[in-house]
C-alpha cells in the first residue's frame, strides 16, 4: 500500500473584525459572536465618549457609553435583530447621560430642611422670643395676624373671617409675616 502524506489543515484565517463593517459586526453580534462587542467598543467608544461628555462629565461620560455597550449586547447578542449601530449607539449613549441628569436634578431639587423637623426653632418660635424686638417692626396687620396665629393658636379660616379675606389670602398674611420676623431677627 503507498504511503498517503496527509496535508496541515487548513484553517480559515482569522477574522479581522477591525476592517468589517458596522452592518457586518452587528450581524455577527446579533449571531452570537462576543467579540464583535470588543471591536464595536474600540471603534466607536471615543467618539461617543465625546458625545457623552456634552451632557455630563468625564466620569458620567464613561459609564454612559459602557451602558450603551451593555444595551446593545442585551438588545442583539443571540437575538438575530438588526439595527444600525451607530446611530442606536448615541441614542443608548443619549439616554444614558439622560437618565442619569434626571437623578442628579431629583437629587438637587430635594428642599432644604425644615427647622422645625430638625428639633430647631420656626419663625413662631423666635416671635415668642424676641416679641419685643422683632414683632414691633412688622406691619400692625402682619403683627396681628402673627399674634392671633402664633401665640392664641387661631386657625385660618378664623383669621379669615377676623380680617375679612379669604383663607388663601390670610395664609399669605400669615407666611409674610413669618417671613418679615425672621428676616428682622436674623
Amino acid at each position: 500500500m503507498p504511503r498517503v502524506q496527509l496535508a496541515s489543515p487548513s484553517f480559515a484565517a482569522p477574522v479581522r473584525l477591525d476592517a468589517m463593517s458596522d452592518a457586518a459586526l452587528a450581524q455577527r453580534l446579533a449571531d452570537g459572536d462576543r467579540s464583535a462587542l470588543d471591536a464595536i467598543y474600540r471603534r466607536h467608544a471615543p467618539a461617543l465618549r465625546r458625545y457623552a461628555r456634552r451632557y455630563v462629565d468625564a466620569t458620567l461620560a464613561e459609564d454612559a457609553v459602557h451602558d450603551a455597550l451593555t444595551s446593545t449586547q442585551i438588545a442583539l447578542l443571540g437575538r438575530r435583530r438588526t439595527v444600525e449601530l451607530r446611530p442606536w449607539l448615541f441614542r443608548c449613549v443619549r439616554n444614558a447621560c439622560l437618565s442619569e441628569l434626571d437623578r442628579a436634578s431629583r437629587r438637587c431639587g430635594e428642599l432644604p430642611e425644615e427647622p422645625v423637623a430638625a428639633g430647631g426653632a420656626d419663625s413662631c418660635d423666635l416671635a415668642a422670643r424676641n416679641e419685643r424686638r422683632g414683632i414691633a417692626e412688622l406691619p400692625p396687620r402682619q403683627r396681628e395676624a402673627l399674634a392671633l396665629r402664633a401665640i392664641d393658636g387661631r386657625g385660618y379660616d378664623e383669621l379669615a373671617v377676623h380680617f375679612d379675606l379669604t383663607e388663601n389670602a390670610t395664609v399669605q398674611l400669615v407666611h409674610r409675616a413669618r417671613r418679615n420676623l425672621t428676616a428682622l431677627v436674623a
